[in-house]
């Protein structure tokens, strides 16, 4: 799964009995057993959880039998064997202090970080239309993608954790909306990066080959988010809420609980498989086995490029260009690891966990759940650095856009005329700086059929 959903109101109801008997070990030696009888609206007969750590065991009862009228003096009996349940319910607490304090710092500095960066690249294109290029539109894409990551599912993913039943209210378009939002942006995400990788390949490895124009850019982008809504539906169909009519005090007079309900056995487990193939394998080996080509062809590019130099007068030129290579291929191995450590362990988890169908509401599953998340998570913030911070040209940009100017152009008062005044003859002679990371140019499509590794590697 993309986003564990807690069935939280199994914790209340079964699945298949009219009414059930939850009886609770004894907590203390002196407590004697405790027996609830809780009415459901629906045909259920079986409840097998572990209610708020406490062991229970549920047995048949006859639907004739005496329902009792006031649910809530029995919720006041609990506190008798729980103190704690209560309370818990009360706050619509999961997560016990100091770890649901920790979780929320936690999550809100990936929530600021990934907000700004992604943020900030997707106004250096906005603003700017020499930066709205076909390869650009790829990574604006990732930004968007991230920046609901951020907005989107870990402040969603924060709260099914921290509480202990659905706290939106009793509206079922939200409850199933929900899920698929959360997966729709994961999706997008990674689907993006594998797109931009592919794009690299096909310009440094086949040079030749047409380049692609804005057009097909942006319906590229609308194949990607259309694969991602197809690939999260199965989240919005089984989503269901349910309401359940109990006054807990203090203004609370019905739990709701967003939940999934698989139409077959093992549903959730078949679902973490497919999410797992097509979310992390196919992504990570399509990104790994590009960036391997074009690391490769950018080697043998070089070390051609030099066979008949007279190394005592291109020794400078072979050392930098050298350097640039090695830069080129630290960060085309940095973008396929950190995908990589960013979302195994997210992955893993909801693989073994659903396999083994482990209890995932007790407090150390959900904060083992939430450490996994965020490491995933994770890649919001890293992904404008990795596409963004190390490309020149958003380099640039964001400097702009934070006030940030180098003492060099503030002292000397004509050089920013200067350098665009060569920009502009730069462009009417169809030249460009390369740049090694996004293999975008700022002003014009980089020479494709040209032999300079750099121009390769902004392609």
């Amino acid at each position: 799964m993309l986003s564990r959903e807690k069935n939280w109101g199994k914790n209340i109801v079964s699945w298949r009995g009219s009414f059930i008997l939850i009886k609770f070990n004894e907590i203390l030696s002196t407590t004697p057993w405790l027996f609830f009888r809780v009415a459901c609206n629906y045909p259920l007969d079986e409840i097998p959880f572990i209610f708020s750590g406490v062991p229970c065991c549920v047995e048949s009862m006859d639907p004739n039998h005496t329902i009792p009228q006031n649910i809530s003096s029995l919720l006041d009996e609990s506190r008798k064997v729980d103190p704690q349940l209560y309370d818990r319910y009360l706050r619509n607490r999961a997560i016990d202090e100091p770890a649901c304090t920790a979780l929320i710092a936690m999550y809100s500095v990936l929530i600021v970080l990934g907000a700004l960066g992604n943020t900030l690249v997707i106004v250096s294109v906005i603003r700017k239309p020499a930066m709205r290029t076909p390869r650009n539109m790829f990574i604006l894409n990732l930004a968007v993608s991230d920046l609901l990551l951020c907005t989107v599912t870990m402040p969603l993913t924060l709260m099914e954790i921290i509480t202990k039943y659905f706290p939106l209210g009793n509206n079922v378009f939200i409850c199933k909306i929900v899920g698929p939002l959360q997966a729709t942006s994961i999706f997008v995400s990674t689907i993006s990066i594998t797109a931009i990788a592919l794009d690299r390949y096909q310009v440094i490895v086949y040079p030749t080959k047409e380049s692609l124009q804005l057009f097909g850019a942006v319906i590229i982008l609308g194949l990607i988010w259309l694969l991602a809504l197809f690939l999260s539906t199965p989240l919005y169909i089984v989503k269901q809420l349910n309401t359940h009519n109990i006054s807990l005090g203090k203004g609370i007079d019905e739990l709701n609980f967003c939940i999934e309900d698989w139409p077959f056995d093992h549903g959730r487990a078949y679902y973490s498989v497919f999410s797992l193939i097509f979310q992390y394998i196919v992504p990570i080996i399509t990104v790994s086995a590009a960036y391997l080509r074009i690391s490769y062809k950018l080697r043998y590019r070089f070390a051609a490029g030099f066979v008949s130099s007279d190394e005592s007068s291109q020794k400078g030129r072979r050392q930098l260009r050298g350097r640039r290579l090695q830069r080129t291929n630290l960060l085309l191995g940095s973008i396929a690891i950190i995908f990589c450590i960013s979302w195994l362990p997210l992955n893993l988890f909801n693989l073994i966990a659903d396999l083994n169908n482990f209890p995932t509401t007790s407090q150390p599953m959900m904060i083992g759940y939430a450490v996994c998340h965020m490491m995933g998570m994770s890649s919001a913030c890293s992904n404008p650095v990795l596409y963004g911070c190390l490309n020149e040209n958003f380099w640039k940009e964001f400097k702009d856009i934070l006030c940030i100017s180098s003492e060099k152009n503030d002292a000397s008062g004509g050089e920013s005329q200067k350098l665009s005044i060569r920009n502009k003859f730069n462009k009417v002679l169809g030249r460009s700086k390369p740049d090694l990371v996004t293999g975008v140019t700022e002003y014009q499509p980089c020479n494709t059929a040209s032999s300079d590794m750099t121009v390769l590697t902004k392609c």
